[in-house]
């Protein structure tokens, strides 16, 4: 029988694998490196490439159950602690596609949500990854929110999961930024910028990021019309991202009303500056994501607020529930230009 470690602290709420990993081996004194050859992985297994963060994405068979029986930590909970663990409502899956280019065009172009289905030129992507980046070379975002970090009990810090993909801005505890940090499987070494503090984010980024939050916690997301599922929420906003980059000189003239007053609003740019050949998000560097999540964000505010219309199959997600008043059975006086007479509702 594998031995129990005897230290052995639990995960933060979604924190990911190798900021957990991190954080055990400081407590015996050793490298992340160290604690996985000598006591989880088989001889000869390479699970270390700073460039891809295996660990993260998808660990190899064995080792995750090699953690569950010396933490106490079940697998099922360690698995989700990497991006796999989130398939398929992140992501549909990490396997090869099946048809060639079909993962996007299943993916961002099942629905729609600003734009109309004819206004988006329909593309392929072969071998893409939702959120996931298509340089495999590429490594994670590594950002945190400096009042989590300037306030966390010595060991207890690392990072999430979702701050090192691009799908948020903000911390869903404080509001603030998440800040550029420099750091090496899962462990917090600096910031990239001297002097950095607590930033508060924009509201509509903080509704947004909250909702993204909350669809990973409790695999629904609550929205104006309804609650919907942890997928249809992730759709809809990588969806939304497409739209904002699609160019301006395809769209209808209201729709390029509404994309310009977006962008304005958002303090951006259309299409994030882009004037180059069309690149899909994931291909895109980490500033010209942020600006398109800010606008992202922009627009479900807008929509929401009814300051402008969308038009896509999602939309009506995004607006309440249109009033409609129900007769309450009383009598009622009806004029007809004659004489005022009586009229029941009752059937």
């Amino acid at each position: 029988m594998t031995a129990r470690w005897p230290l052995h602290p639990p995960p933060s709420e979604g924190e990911a694998l190798t900021s957990w990993l991190s954080r055990l081996a400081e407590g015996y004194g050793l490298s992340v490196e160290e604690l996985i050859r000598h006591n989880l992985a088989p001889p000869g297994l390479d699970l270390l490439d700073p460039h891809t963060s295996v660990l993260d994405l998808d660990p190899p068979s064995g080792v995750l159950p090699a953690l569950a029986a010396r933490t106490g930590v079940p697998v099922e909970r360690l698995r989700h602690l990497t991006v796999a663990g989130q398939a398929p409502w992140l992501l549909d899956t990490l396997d090869r596609e099946p048809v060639r280019g079909a993962a996007f065009d299943t993916y961002v172009h099942q629905d729609s949500v600003l734009l109309t289905a004819k206004e988006r030129p329909r593309r392929q992507v072969p071998g893409w990854r939702a959120w996931l980046p298509t340089d495999p070379k590429r490594g994670p975002l590594r950002r945190a929110c400096p009042t989590c970090q300037g306030t966390s009990a010595s060991g207890t810090f690392g990072f999430t999961l979702i701050s090192q993909l691009p799908l948020t801005l903000s911390c869903p505890q404080h509001g603030c930024h998440l800040e550029p940090a420099f750091g090496g499987l899962g462990a917090f070494v600096a910031w990239e910028k001297k002097g950095t503090r607590a930033r508060a984010a924009p509201a509509a980024v903080v509704v947004m990021d909250a909702r993204t939050h909350q669809a990973l916690r409790t695999g629904t997301v609550a929205l104006p019309r309804r609650s919907v599922h942890v997928g249809v929420w992730f759709r809809l906003l990588r969806t939304l991202i497409d739209e904002l980059c699609a160019p301006v000189s395809a769209l209808r003239t209201r729709s390029d009303r509404s994309v310009r007053r977006i962008w304005h609003t958002a303090g951006h740019p259309v299409r994030a500056g882009m004037v180059a050949p069309w690149r899909p998000y994931e291909a895109l560097p980490w500033p010209r994501q942020q600006m398109l999540l800010q606008a992202a964000a922009t627009t479900l505010d807008l929509i929401e607020t009814g300051e402008i219309t969308a038009h896509g199959t999602l939309a009506s997600l995004l607006t309440p529930e249109p009033h409609r008043p129900v007769p309450d059975g009383t009598h009622q006086i009806v004029t007809t230009g004659r004489k005022p007479r009586t009229h029941s509702t009752r059937q």
